[in-house]
């Protein structure tokens, strides 16, 4: 179970920087998070740590809650 949900944010967090089309360099600098550990988070070799997720959503702009919300939503309407 922790691998899916490990591929789930992966898959998302890379979804968002392409959507904004963010270079990991300018996340890690934004985010203050190593671009090499961005990385492994998005290609979900390693798990992500809860506070540098946060500081990574928020160099997205995006919403810890409602990140983690719709990322529910969204895999639970895959497995209908």
């Amino acid at each position: 179970m922790e691998k899916i949900a490990r591929k789930l944010v992966a898959d998302k967090l890379r979804g968002i920087r392409a959507e904004r089309n963010f270079s990991l360099e300018f996340v890690a600098k934004k985010s203050g998070v190593n671009k090499d550990t961005i990385s492994r988070y998005e290609n979900g070799i390693v798990s992500q740590q809860v506070d540098n997720l946060e500081k990574i959503l928020n160099a997205y702009g995006v919403d810890f809650s409602i990140f983690f919300n719709n990322l529910y939503a969204n895999s639970q309407n895959e497995e209908k």
